[in-house]
């Protein structure tokens, strides 16, 4: 079913490849890994990245050190090209969580990384007040340049614009990428910060994927993936399908036919800004979306994967699939699936995630738990199915 490195057929015959899903992936991600760096001394190689992406399965990908250092050289020729940004620029992140080496670091609200050029903030507290010092923080450190999801940036926007810290001196560039960046949230976050913003999509899989041009279309950084665009089981041109992906620099482990849960459109016409990289129109991937408490407040829901993050690693990584549904503003579920091997871990799960609510009106809120085994229909169903959603009546 699967296809090892050692198999990797030439990338024009992928066709004769399985599609392979991301639950492929997470019950089979050794059977992917290439031999040789199950034994001294590549092993010794390994980065370990992960994530839970647009469906709330959590992933563990493995990189060569030296490959995922490659695979981001497209993106910074870019920004270099573009925008006149460099590795050694002083830049500010939102992050899920922050690690040392493959090992998950204690909660921090701000890490400056060693080299002190990278100021980064884990999203798993988006309170008022810590929202307050993190432009504060961010205010003081003086940016070049910012990456950034879409929702962060408008929560960023609204609290810097509230405690007068706009414009940002020297910040030249914003980067988004995490989530779908529609026109009016880019008018927005480009008229609040006053300088230019590119869109990059990626995945912890394949690294940068495609960078937007000035026409705001996706151009695909060909060196590091091969994109497929599938519908009715056959790869399209000018028709949109489900996105698949197939690494070109993962030598560690590689994915192959490998679906996102992301659907676009392979476009055959060259762009009119000029570039010779082929265009990818995203048509469905992640949303940019908020809770919105009692109070009317609006919180990026991607703090909900940085306390998933942050639970799965306490809890051993038990995690098969999570998802968050919005039902009131003062109401949340959470349907969450524990991995055959940790049956019974379900109640120890929510405690968890329970103790990773920080902002004082989620705590507020009802926390319900619905628990649903990995193999179950009701599992399968809820693949397709964002990692947050908001009920009806919930604005």
């Amino acid at each position: 079913m699967f296809c090892k490195k050692e198999q990797k057929k030439d990338i024009y015959e992928l066709q004769q490849i399985p599609l392979q899903t991301r639950r492929d992936f997470q019950y089979g991600h050794r059977y992917f890994l290439a031999s040789r760096y199950n034994r001294y001394p590549d092993i010794e190689k390994l980065v370990v990245k992960r994530s839970f992406g647009l469906s709330g399965i959590p992933l563990e990908v493995y990189w060569d050190g030296e490959d995922e250092e490659r695979t981001q050289a497209a993106l910074w020729k870019f920004r270099k090209e573009h925008f006149n940004i460099t590795s050694d620029e002083k830049c500010c992140i939102f992050c899920m969580a922050e690690y040392a080496g493959n090992k998950i670091m204690d909660y921090m609200p701000a890490y400056l990384n060693r080299h002190r050029k990278t100021l980064s903030f884990p999203m798993r507290d988006l309170s008022l007040e810590r929202m307050k010092a993190c432009a504060g923080d961010i205010f003081t450190f003086g940016p070049i340049w910012m990456r950034l999801a879409p929702g962060m940036a408008v929560m960023l926007a609204d609290t810097m614009a509230a405690n007068g810290l706009l414009p940002l001196p020297g910040l030249r560039y914003i980067e988004l990428s995490g989530e779908t960046l529609d026109e009016r949230t880019e008018h927005m976050i480009r008229n609040a910060f006053c300088v230019p913003i590119s869109n990059v999509y990626a995945t912890k899989g394949t690294g940068p994927i495609a960078a937007s041009c000035k026409q705001r279309n996706l151009h695909i950084f060909s060196e590091n993936v091969e994109i497929q665009v599938i519908r009715d089981g056959k790869p399209v041109v000018d028709e949109e399908g489900d996105i698949y992906l197939t690494s070109r620099q993962n030598n560690a482990m590689l994915p192959v036919r490998m679906k996102t849960g992301d659907r676009g459109i392979l476009q055959s016409m060259p762009c009119a800004c000029g570039q010779s990289a082929p265009v990818l129109h995203l048509t469905k991937c992640r949303n940019c979306s908020f809770i919105t408490t009692v109070s009317g407040r609006k919180i990026s829901a991607l703090m909900l994967r940085s306390m998933a993050e942050y639970t799965n690693e306490e809890v051993s990584r038990c995690l098969a699939h999570i998802r968050f549904r919005q039902t009131g503003y003062d109401s949340m579920d959470v349907i969450l699936g524990i991995k055959p091997a940790f049956t019974g871990w379900e109640r120890e799960a929510a405690r968890v995630l329970c103790s990773q609510i920080q902002d004082p009106e989620l705590k507020q809120m009802k926390w319900n738990f619905l628990f649903v085994k990995p193999d179950s229909a009701a599992a399968t169903q809820m693949e397709e199915q964002p990692f947050f959603t908001v009920c009806e009546g919930v604005r």
